[in-house]
């Protein structure tokens, strides 16, 4: 368990945070703007939203977009989309997903991404009885992960050492997955994504699944050197993505842990009024260096 650290915070807003661009309309340049004006460290974009897809961002706006970022000294992240497969039994399919996010990663590497974050995935399967999508908690052949092995290797060797790629946690990880996520990390340029309200007991998640948080919590105190993001957030009765301070998780105790990482923070709420309120108490944390 992370225990809370009553020293002040020493966190610079202009050097280690940033945040997830919530919406849907606001195009790459504009969010670039945005985070210049706030005076923040760096900004994600999601390839979830479709002004993002690499065929809505034309060449010219990349170039654009890199000699901003490159200017300013803002990092961006680029986090994929989550319904491309990777691990899928259907090779067309699998093959399909990993031509798709090259294109996507080419995008990142073109913007001058420092990272692309992607998930393990989630393995589910349809009930015809029910109508119901089930998740999986029996054991999943071995062979979904060497696809998945297979399919992110082949994602390494496209980005060729120009941007990192990142795998961020859900909730909770078997140790099939673990041995995976190993794996995984013995490629080069790769890492983790710590977001520490995944890892919460106040997820219906991993109550469901019956997942010990601690056993997260271990998994990357194990492997602290691999993390090189964090994403942050509260969580309250069930809920994530809440603005920091206004949930259950002790969160200056998790913003000590990644300041003593040296790592950059991206805050993943859903409004305007959330990130603010977030930043306010980022800096009311911290006395220090300010």
């Amino acid at each position: 368990m992370i225990e809370k650290n009553n020293s002040p915070i020493d966190i610079k807003l202009a050097d280690r945070v940033g945040f997830s661009e919530y919406s849907q309309r606001a195009s790459i340049i504009d969010v670039a703007g945005k985070c210049r004006l706030m005076g923040l460290a760096a900004y994600q974009i999601t390839g979830d939203f479709r002004i993002n897809f690499p065929e809505n961002v034309s060449e010219g706006d990349r170039r654009k977009i890199h000699e901003f970022n490159r200017e300013n000294n803002i990092h961006i992240h680029f986090h994929a989309p989550g319904d491309i497969p990777l691990a899928s039994r259907h090779e067309p399919l699998r093959l399909g997903g990993v031509k798709r996010l090259t294109e996507f990663i080419e995008l990142a590497i073109e913007l001058g991404a420092a990272s692309f974050i992607f998930h393990p995935g989630r393995f589910a399967y349809y009930k015809i009885s029910s109508g119901a999508i089930v998740m999986a908690d029996r054991k999943i052949p071995e062979v979904y992960f060497e696809r998945f092995l297979d399919s992110v290797s082949r994602l390494v060797d496209f980005a060729g050492g120009k941007i990192d790629l990142l795998l961020e946690n859900t909730y909770g990880f078997s140790n099939q997955v673990i041995e995976t996520i190993d794996r995984l990390l013995e490629l080069p340029a790769t890492g983790l994504v710590w977001d520490i309200g995944h890892m919460s007991e106040k997820i219906p998640a991993l109550k469901a699944r019956k997942t010990d948080p601690n056993q997260m919590a271990q998994f990357f105190a194990d492997r602290l050197g691999k993390i090189k993001l964090a994403h942050i957030h509260d969580v309250s009765n069930g809920k994530g993505h809440l603005p920091l301070g206004t949930g259950a998780l002790n969160i200056p105790a998790f913003l000590e842990v990644i300041s003593q990482l040296n790592i950059e923070m991206i805050i993943e709420v859903f409004s305007e009024q959330d990130l603010k309120t977030s930043l306010n108490y980022i800096e009311s944390l911290s006395v220090k260096n300010w």
